[in-house]
C-alpha cells in the first residue's frame, strides 16, 4: 500500500479523531491507525507536520493537545511515518496537582510541541510507532 499525501492524510486523521472521541469527553481507542506504505528517499518531516496542521486548522480550528497529538499521529502514519502518541505527566510537582500533556514523536524526535517534554514529563502512555 502506498503512503498518502497530506490532504488525504489530514482527512483520515480527522476521521480517526472523530471516531475515538467519547461524547462524555474521553477517548476510546481500540486500534491505532497502521503506518501505511513505506517512505522512500528524502522526506521533510517538519513540512509534513505543517501541512497536517494546516488541514487540521481548516477542518477543526485549534485542537487541544490530546486531539492535536491524535490527529498528527494518525496523519503521519497515513503518510508512512511511524509516529507515536505520547501522554506524559509533569515530573514536578511530585504530588497533585500536576498536569498532563500529549505529544507526538517519530523515533526520538518530538514533532508536535516545543515544550521540553523529555526533561519535564514522564511518559505514562506511549503508542507504538508501528502497529
Amino acid at each position: 500500500m502506498k503512503a498518502v499525501r497530506v490532504k488525504e492524510a489530514g482527512r483520515r486523521a480527522g476521521e480517526f479523531v472523530e471516531s475515538v472521541r467519547d461524547p462524555a469527553g474521553g477517548y476510546r481507542i481500540e486500534r491505532w491507525p497502521a503506518v501505511e506504505g513505506r517512505r522512500a528517499g528524502r522526506f521533510d518531516l517538519a513540512r509534513a507536520v505543517a501541512g497536517l496542521r494546516t488541514c487540521q486548522r481548516e477542518k477543526f480550528g485549534f485542537l487541544d493537545p490530546v486531539d492535536d497529538a491524535l490527529f498528527l499521529t494518525a496523519g503521519l502514519r497515513a503518510m508512512g511515518v511511524p509516529a507515536s502518541f505520547n501522554l506524559g505527566r509533569e515530573i514536578v510537582p511530585a504530588k497533585a496537582p500536576a498536569s498532563f500533556l500529549a505529544w507526538v514523536s517519530c523515533e526520538e524526535t518530538v514533532v508536535s510541541t516545543s515544550v521540553p517534554v523529555r526533561e519535564e514529563y514522564v511518559v505514562v502512555f506511549r503508542s507504538e510507532g508501528v502497529e
